[in-house]
């Protein structure tokens, strides 16, 4: 009983610490991790891709009973760019799952350009001038047993 009590001031204590410095240990928040450099105010997949980008399309990854996480695919007539996000779901938010979102322009010399790792809320923003080129894109969300993975074909040209 008396070391339970002791170990429960010690973490409180270590929260505390790391909470004044800015520092949240995982799981001790309810706060997702993002990317790096990414802003928790802009909660959505149109906020985290900024102003002027319009959803063009999505795609669900789906198990058999629910939706686990959502690729979008935005653009910016303004600035001829694409931005892809893939966004967890409620029944995925907030545990650390790997998840990627990529974005390739046909034929500008750059490869695909790609963001992956843990992340329990979002996984991007990727974005590349398309000009009027084609673009594949695509997301990934490991989740219970599965990897779920879409990339699209060339498409959305000009």
């Amino acid at each position: 009983m008396r070391t339970s009590a002791r170990r429960s001031a010690i973490i409180a204590s270590a929260v505390a610490a790391l909470a004044a410095l800015g520092a949240t240990p995982a799981g001790a928040a309810t706060a997702a991790a993002t990317p790096a450099g990414a802003s928790t105010a802009a909660a959505t997949p149109a906020g985290v891709c900024g102003s002027g980008y319009t959803q063009i399309d999505s795609h669900a990854f789906r198990n058999a009973s629910a939706e686990l996480a959502r690729v979008h695919l935005f653009y910016n007539a303004s600035t001829r760019s694409n931005c892809v996000v893939t966004f967890h779901s409620a029944s995925t938010g907030g545990y650390a799952l790997t998840t990627g979102a990529w974005l390739d322009v046909d034929g500008d010399g750059k490869g695909q350009a790609k963001d992956q790792g843990a992340y329990s809320s979002y996984a991007g923003p990727v974005r590349l001038a398309a000009g009027s080129r084609c673009v594949k894109w695509g997301g990934m969300i490991e989740a219970g047993v599965g990897t779920y993975t879409y990339t699209s074909s060339w498409e959305h040209c000009g």
